[in-house]
């Protein structure tokens, strides 16, 4: 599944490189839930002539305007797109939707595209973008809320559900769990608002490494503790693999590490991966050749809580400048591994 990072990184791209004012010459394609390819063709060419007026990503959705109308494109378990495709990248692809405009050609593969009106797509991207994990504008406090108001279901379906968290997939489900220290058929009223909230920024602060790695190509796969593994990366017992939840999603837990009881996890004793753990309070360290220099340095932004490259001076994310002062992300070389931490 094409989780939240893809979706907004595939925005990204048309943002990018697609500039609007373009004009749609031509647009062909199967759009989603019509059975005739005559009404289907006939309904993507009242898109010609009509201007690009912007892309908007909310979760695992992607909306393209054109003037009063929308096209919504789901990405679903392998989809992607081409910008100005060259034809080596076309060999053995099958395009569901091509739109070609005054300079350039968007192709998208194993994608679901349906007509909408674009005044529907953007009141929803308002009303919901708070919850988006993947949004600048993500706010804590909304989530946890929403989470909080789904007491009677297990968490692995509360943190799937896309009217709850939009853009999280089983991969950032199942490690945001790992992370956090709980069983994923935990129902949420057995936690405490402090584990709610952990839950939360654990399940944010994956889905932003998810962001980075697919962002610089950097393999997602060698932070991955229980998804898809026989051994937990941490204690290396064997991992659970189940159907679990409403819609008998693949469930991958850790039976040692993640406990069926919420009163057994102590929040401050949990392992971090990338969350932003004040130095100072881990008692420095002996040899300064160990911390890395300032122009060295990853680097939390203030406002979304993306990690940074050390060469950006804006966040990938929201474009928010580099902080200045104490309040930033030091890199530990030991071992090669490198431990971020924070304020």
């Amino acid at each position: 599944m094409v989780e939240g990072p893809g979706c907004t990184l595939n925005g990204e791209k048309i943002r990018a490189r697609v500039q609007k004012g373009q004009n749609v010459l031509d647009i062909r394609g199967n759009e989603s839930n019509k059975s005739s390819e005559a009404s289907t063709r006939s309904s993507f060419q009242s898109f010609v002539g009509c201007e690009f007026t912007g892309v908007e990503t909310l979760g695992k959705e992607l909306f393209m305007h054109f003037g009063f109308r929308a096209l919504r494109l789901h990405f679903g378990m392998n989809g992607s797109l081409r910008i100005n495709p060259l034809e080596k990248d076309l060999k053995g692809k099958t395009s569901v939707l091509i739109i070609q405009l005054t300079n350039d050609a968007v192709c998208f593969f194993d994608t679901t595209a349906e007509i909408r009106l674009s005044d529907d797509c953007k009141q929803k991207v308002k009303a919901m973008e708070a919850l988006d994990i993947c949004s600048p504008k993500f706010s804590f406090s909304r989530v946890v809320e929403a989470v909080k108001r789904e007491s009677a279901r297990m968490l692995c379906d509360v943190l799937l559900d896309q009217a709850v968290l939009p853009g999280v997939g089983n991969i950032i489900k199942n490690e945001a769990l790992f992370d956090s220290g709980l069983n994923p058929a935990v129902k949420v009223k057995q936690l405490t608002s402090e584990q709610v909230h952990h839950l939360v920024k654990m399940t944010r602060d994956f889905t932003l490494l998810f962001y980075k790695c697919r962002k610089n190509g950097s393999p997602l796969y060698k932070h991955y503790k229980v998804y898809k593994r026989p051994n937990c990366g941490q204690c290396s017992g064997t991992v659970t693999v189940c159907r679990l939840g409403d819609n008998g999603r693949m469930t991958y837990y850790c039976q040692h590490c993640q406990t069926g009881d919420p009163s057994e996890v102590n929040i401050s004793k949990l392992p971090t991966r990338n969350s932003l753990i004040g130095w100072a309070y881990q008692g420095g360290m002996s040899n300064n050749d160990d911390v890395a220099k300032r122009e060295e340095e990853e680097w939390a932004c203030s406002l979304c809580t993306l990690i940074n490259r050390p060469v950006n001076k804006n966040c990938d994310a929201c474009m928010s400048p580099r902080p200045e002062g104490k309040f930033q992300t030091c890199v530990y070389k030991v071992k090669d591994f490198r431990h971020r931490v924070g304020d």
